[in-house]
């Protein structure tokens, strides 16, 4: 099935930012917090440092991506996060302190995502339409959620690797291929190494152009305290300037990619009694 992606390309490419700094450590530990602060201290270089290393970068290339923000982090460093805004980027949601949804109630979900979505309105001025499950954990009450809060695409499934509805909720998929973490995120205590940026250069550029060939959308998905370190910001600029100059890929925002679904897309809609697990008979 051909896709018809913006601009007549013949497949897309969307750059993510999961701008979460050092909120999973703290929501992961917040009952029995601990003694080392060798994780949060790792985790503080995405605020302090990576996300300027990753922002600079993309104003050499000219690429505007989506950055998930949780609301627990637009409140802690406002200034890097009006950054981001100002220079041109998607702001959207990612929960409050990056609480999967599985640990909520519906009530908590949607009351932790209204205060994300008004600390993000005021720094941009304006409530995000997007939102990004933290982890990528989701469950069937997240989508009428979203519907109440006026969030009208989510980023978080792999059902698909074009755009698609859920519940009447614009679906830009995403796959742990091209997200950072399984490849650089090394926290101490593994046996396994961080991967090597060459290694990581070399994947995702098949992934790319794959996605070329077969006419589909590769989500990457960065995160400043992972790839905004030197050697890997220069590898993804490596990685992007080509994909940036090519007029056969697309490089919209998942913003933009959600509306020019909304107004041209093809494919798929899943009802949301369809999207949770099945009955045996």
């Amino acid at each position: 099935m051909t896709y018809p992606w913006p601009g007549g390309a013949r497949a897309a490419v969307c750059f993510t930012l999961d701008f979460d700094g050092e909120s999973p450590h703290l929501w992961r530990t917040r009952e029995n917090p601990p003694v080392s602060v060798g994780e949060l201290e790792q985790r503080r270089y995405g605020p302090r440092r990576g996300i300027r290393n990753l922002l600079s970068m993309m104003d050499n290339l000219h690429l505007r991506a989506t950055v998930f923000v949780p609301g627990w982090i637009a409140a802690k460093y406002p200034e890097q996060v009006a950054e981001v805004h100002d220079r041109g980027h998607e702001l959207a949601l990612h929960g409050w302190c990056h609480e999967a949804p599985t640990g909520l109630t519906r009530d908590e979900l949607h009351r932790t995502l209204d205060r994300a979505a008004d600390t993000l309105a005021g720094i941009t001025g304006e409530r995000p339409v997007g939102y990004r499950s933290p982890s990528w954990d989701m469950t069937t009450d997240v989508f009428p959620v979203l519907h109440e809060l006026g969030v009208t695409y989510d980023s978080s499934l792999m059902g698909e690797d074009r755009p698609y509805l859920v519940d009447g909720i614009v679906e830009v998929p995403v796959d742990w291929a091209t997200d950072d973490a399984p490849y650089y995120r090394y926290v101490g205590g593994d046996p396994r190494p961080p991967a090597t940026t060459p290694e990581v250069l070399a994947g995702w550029s098949a992934e790319i152009a794959a996605a070329k060939k077969l006419g589909s959308l590769c989500m990457i998905t960065v995160h400043p305290w992972l790839s905004g370190r030197p050697a890997r910001v220069a590898a993804l600029e490596a990685l992007l300037a080509p994909v940036v100059a090519d007029d056969r890929l697309a490089t919209p925002t998942a913003g933009e990619l959600a509306t020019h679904h909304r107004e041209h897309g093809t494919g798929y809609e899943v009802p949301l009694e369809e999207l949770g697990r099945p009955g045996h008979d």
